[in-house]
């Protein structure tokens, strides 16, 4: 479907996003046309080559940190 059934509003040009969630089958989007009709959109999980790889130093593992760390008060509202 290449453009929406109640008005003809091409799919290519999403309105607007009402909500993103990634579920087992891929990512499930939901929008709105511009004539107010809902869409469910999903974009399948497909395999592919790593984009990114973390790196380790081979230390043990830190927890996160606490109490003044780094990156304390730099949290919601602080």
């Amino acid at each position: 479907m290449d453009e929406c059934p109640r008005c003809g509003w091409p799919q290519s040009d999403v309105y607007e996003v009402l909500s993103r969630h990634l579920t087992s089958e891929g990512v499930v989007t939901y929008t709105r046309c511009a004539c107010g009709a809902v869409q469910m959109r999903v974009q399948p999980f497909q395999p592919g080559p790593v984009v990114a790889e973390a790196e380790t130093c081979g230390a043990p593992c830190r927890g996160p940190v606490r109490d003044g760390g780094p990156a304390a008060g730099r949290g919601r509202g602080g």
